[in-house]
């Protein structure tokens, strides 16, 4: 059953746990002349969860005017091309991943299939994420930072820049509510009835830290995780806090080792970090684009040499 977190925002559940084996809530705001929904969920979401958890409210997927992607995960757009076969509503999502969000080969190719030699997916592994995404929709609304959403309600735009390249966060400023979505990760987060973890994911160091402290200097009274339940503005300045410790981790795991070794692969780090900084499950999307961030962190700081080697 949906539960309403803030007069006039609701959170809804979802099939994620089901599939894909984590928490994910969506949320629909009363804007006004608006019915927004948060993110998407992935391509069964809609179907499945979402349309009964708006009639719950009285409501339907017809209802719906705005849909707003936070970033081009497949858990946070996969639903879009359903959602608009049952409603009028318009796209909005961050300009800066418009392509990702409109073109699901070039969404593969360059987050998934960015280092070859560390990570490569499998046709099964394609071929679910493919099925996860569906159909692409076109964005409607660019959103940039400042930006306000559609509506009579003042919901502001924080472009964090973080967990992926374009990544907002959301602020309801009537309640104080903030919307982090994916980029407030803390430690990583465990699976249900699994001992492994889900890894942060983060694809440049600078970025990702600024963004987290930006959050930092805002006024809230809640933030809102999609992985996770609402936390009041003390947990959840703690759990901005632990996620920068992480990358402090990180940094330094980094630099130990390749001080130990004298070289790195980006798939050498991202073992070591899906093992020795916990049980994240070795090499996997998540560990390999953490590697290569901080190992670009570190040769842009002039701390580390990248080399290339031909392969004949």
């Amino acid at each position: 059953m949906p539960v309403e977190i803030a007069p006039g925002i609701h959170q809804l559940a979802t099939d994620y746990p089901h599939v894909c084996g984590l928490p994910l809530w969506l949320h629909v705001i009363d804007a006004g002349s608006e019915l927004v929904l948060l993110d998407a969920g992935i391509a069964s979401t809609p179907e499945s969860t979402t349309a009964p958890e708006l009639a719950a409210l009285g409501l339907g997927l017809p209802d719906l005017t705005l849909v707003v992607n936070s970033h081009a995960h497949p858990d946070h757009m996969g639903g879009n091309a359903v959602l608009q076969k049952h409603s009028g509503a318009r796209f909005a999502a961050p300009a800066l991943e418009a392509g990702w969000l409109e073109d699901n080969d070039r969404l593969l190719a360059e987050l998934w299939g960015s280092d070859p030699d560390a990570l490569e997916l499998t046709e099964a592994e394609r071929s679910e994420l493919l099925e996860m995404l569906d159909d692409r929709v076109r964005i409607d609304v660019m959103l940039r930072d400042g930006d306000r959403l559609p509506g009579d309600r003042p919901l502001q735009v924080i472009t964090t820049s973080g967990h992926s390249p374009g990544h907002i966060a959301v602020l309801d400023e009537p309640s104080r509510t903030l919307f982090t979505f994916d980029d407030v990760q803390g430690r990583g987060r465990p699976y249900l009835d699994s001992s492994v973890w889900l890894a942060p994911l983060y694809t440049d160091v600078v970025r990702y830290t600024n963004g987290l402290r930006r959050l930092l200097d805002l006024d809230f009274d809640a933030l809102v995780p999609s992985h996770g339940d609402a936390l009041d503005a003390t947990a959840g300045r703690q759990q901005i806090e632990d996620s920068l410790a992480w990358v402090d981790d990180v940094n330094t795991l980094t630099a130990d080792l390749l001080r130990a070794r004298g070289s790195l692969t980006v798939r050498d780090l991202a073992g070591a970090i899906g093992t020795d900084l916990g049980a994240y499950g070795g090499v996997n999307l998540q560990t390999v684009r953490m590697a290569r961030a901080h190992l670009e962190h570190l040769a842009q700081r002039g701390a580390a040499e990248p080399r290339w080697h031909h392969r004949g």
